[in-house]
């Protein structure tokens, strides 16, 4: 990867990842956050590469392996894109059936789907499922659709949009005044201000100073820091480095 000079060549760069996917490509998206893969969820990723070449469907199958999404007691999860159709617990054994049913011949598997306990009512698309359509995740937004490990897929969807912005458009100053004015929050209990408390570390005394990224999991109220790092990785590192200029 060549380095990225300004705006404009990192706008370019994004435009020609996107160009090189296919949005109507089929892919299979598994759940490998801390939670799915304590459920089981590295044996499926092993059943899912084995059984797409089984079945001869290399290069037209894609698989992504992602962070938390959230619904971490219904784990192993697996969305099927385009159509979104969201499978959970799923276990080794589920993947040929899935193969050959809703990958091959874009059939649903009822006993897969999530089952509403109240009405029973069976739900095939994540945005249907009463936990996610009565949410808007904004922070975790991501987590289930890029895969962490991939600079590709955070600028895919705009990553490093905002540090590029900051650093060639923006003072320091002017970073702080825009993020006072977000009323940003600490993600703790207290839910300080971050914009504040950027500005007291730039004016507090010293010449060499530095941006530690507190991950802290003792306090209850800050427990998600464990799925951002393992879901989107590279929006910490932005951000990190936004509050160190």
């Amino acid at each position: 990867m060549a380095r990225i000079h300004s705006p404009a060549e990192l706008e370019e760069f994004r435009k020609g990842i996107l160009s090189e996917r296919d949005p109507d490509k089929a892919c299979i998206t598994l759940c490998t956050g801390s939670a799915c893969l304590a459920s089981g969820s590295a044996g499926v990723a092993e059943a899912i590469e084995e059984e797409i070449e089984k079945q001869g469907l290399q290069g037209e199958v894609g698989v992504r392996k992602t962070g938390c999404h959230g619904f971490c007691e219904r784990g192993p999860i697996i969305i099927k894109n385009p159509e979104g159709i969201c499978y959970f617990q799923i276990e080794p054994g589920d993947i040929p059936e899935i193969v050959s049913e809703t990958v091959k011949e874009k059939k649903i598997i009822d006993r897969l789907l999530y089952s509403d306990p109240d009405s029973g009512e069976k739900i095939a698309h994540e945005g249907e499922i009463p936990f996610y359509k009565n949410q808007e995740r904004l922070v975790f937004g991501s987590n289930g659709s890029i895969d962490p490990k991939s600079i590709e897929d955070y600028l895919a969807i705009g990553g490093y949009g905002a540090l590029a912005k900051a650093l060639t458009g923006m003072s320091a100053e002017e970073v702080l005044e825009e993020v006072k004015k977000s009323n940003l929050r600490g993600r703790g209990g207290g839910g300080f201000p971050a914009g504040i408390k950027w500005e007291g570390s730039r004016n507090a005394p010293g010449d060499i100073k530095y941006v530690i990224v507190n991950a802290d999991e003792g306090d209850p109220g800050a427990y998600m820091d464990r799925s951002l790092l393992e879901g989107n990785p590279h929006a910490i590192l932005e951000g990190l480095t936004i509050g160190a200029y």
